[in-house]
């Protein structure tokens, strides 16, 4: 896997790691004592920093995290063109003090970096008879612990939240126990939240229980990157060609430009569908190369290949209707705390927004209707991004940014900005 920023273009952020201590295998409402470990995860982030000249100290940071399967670099196409849009923005309005964006501690670069522990806990656990997979609740106390690192002390943080990671802002904040006063505000981007006692046609029902079954039999191993990538594409590969050869070579390379050049070429597949940036990073960022080498006694490579850093075992848990089940309480509480009340004076908070997908391929008009519900009313914004499913990150990054930029500087900034001037 690559550690440098090699296909993020301009703004280039900076690249961070922090060790993180949490505790493993809290259960909502039933610990076991078998499952509960003190550990130390280490958090891999990127930093975008506005530039001096339009930063303001009482300005928003963001915190974005990413769905399942996805990682932080996801986000890169998105936060370009929102840094554009704030900079070209309004200055009477707050804007953008920085942005962060981290890779789950299973996903991405945090998964290398996290691969000893995460191998030792499953390994335990089936030893033992628990559950040695990352929960949601796992992956809300690791955000629970980024939201307390002293970088992000004093800032007004906005949570943004894509898909199935939408669970993860709910749980760290109404279940765990925080050292944080994060966030200031949410946004969340199709949350994939289930509720008690849901239907079994319910589409959210339907789609997380195909996704279990489809991680554990899906294709996670390809010779090399581009293999992997005309794979997600769809595009046939002449397996009769000889490997390593000048006319191999060739003809990879001109498959690979008329792919990119042509979306007719790129099969029907959800990959199909997604921003050329945003899968170039997906290659790039979500798979490693692996080496395994030979016996100590033979010290040649025994074999390489290319397979995604979020392994399908724990993609499968993840993907399960209990995993992303939360009370309507839990949604209400953060809703109507965070709803801005300005009778009250200028500290309010800057509320909970969401952004959805027109077409629904996992949250149909009911699950939305299922979502405001439970919230109580509470939501202070929605919008509806055109022409695209369920992975808005990957497939309208750019009109992303533009209803995020709207949202932000609508209300978010609006009412952080108030505040600003109240303390003048």
């Amino acid at each position: 896997m690559s550690t440098t920023p090699s296909t993020l273009s301009r703004p280039t952020p900076e690249r961070h790691v922090f060790p993180l201590p949490i505790t493993l295998g809290i259960r909502n409402g039933n610990s076991l004592d078998a499952e509960r470990e003190e550990a130390t995860l280490w958090c891999a982030a990127l930093r975008y920093p506005v530039s001096v000249r339009q930063r303001n100290e009482g300005g928003l940071t963001l915190v974005l995290t990413h769905g399942m399967s996805s990682h932080k670099e996801s986000y890169h196409p998105m936060i370009s063109r929102l840094l554009q849009l704030n900079s070209a923005g309004n200055r009477d309005t707050t804007g953008i003090r920085e942005i962060w964006s981290i890779d789950l501690p299973n996903h991405g670069e945090s998964a290398v970096l996290n691969r000893t522990l995460l191998d030792s806990r499953k390994g335990r656990g089936m030893k033992e008879g628990w559950e040695g997979r990352f929960t949601t609740m796992d992956l809300s106390a690791y955000l629970n612990a980024f939201l307390s690192l002293p970088q992000l002390q004093g800032h007004r943080v906005v949570g943004v939240a894509h898909s199935g990671s939408s669970t993860i802002w709910i749980y760290a904040w109404t279940i765990l126990e925080r050292s944080h006063s994060h966030p200031f505000a949410i946004v969340f981007i199709e949350p994939t939240l289930m509720f008690p006692g849901m239907l079994p046609t319910d589409p959210r029902v339907i789609h997380g229980a195909a996704n279990v079954r489809g991680a554990l039999v899906k294709r996670d191993r390809w010779s090399n990157r581009e293999e992997a990538r005309q794979w997600l594409l769809g595009i046939k590969q002449d397996r009769t060609r000889k490997q390593g050869t000048r006319e191999n070579a060739t003809k990879c390379e001109e498959v690979k430009k008329r792919s990119n050049s042509n979306s007719k070429n790129k099969g029907k597949g959800i990959w199909s569908r997604w921003d050329d940036r945003a899968l170039a990073l997906y290659v790039e960022y979500a798979f490693e190369d692996i080496h395994e080498p030979a016996p100590s006694n033979n010290p040649v490579t025994f074999g390489s290949y290319t397979t995604p850093t979020f392994r399908k075992d724990e993609e499968s848990m993840l993907y399960a209707c209990l995993e992303h089940t939360v009370q309507p309480s839990q949604l209400a509480h953060l809703c109507k705390f965070l709803r801005p009340d300005t009778s009250k004076g200028f500290d309010d908070p800057g509320g909970v927004h969401i952004i959805w997908a027109e077409i629904e391929e996992f949250i149909s008009k009911s699950a939305r209707a299922d979502i405001l519900s439970a919230a109580e009313n509470s939501i202070i914004s929605q919008r509806i991004i055109q022409g695209t499913g369920h992975l808005i990150p990957q497939e309208k990054p750019d009109d992303l940014a533009i209803a995020l930029y709207d949202v932000l500087e609508t209300h978010i900034a609006f009412m952080a900005s108030k505040s600003v001037r109240a303390a003048l």
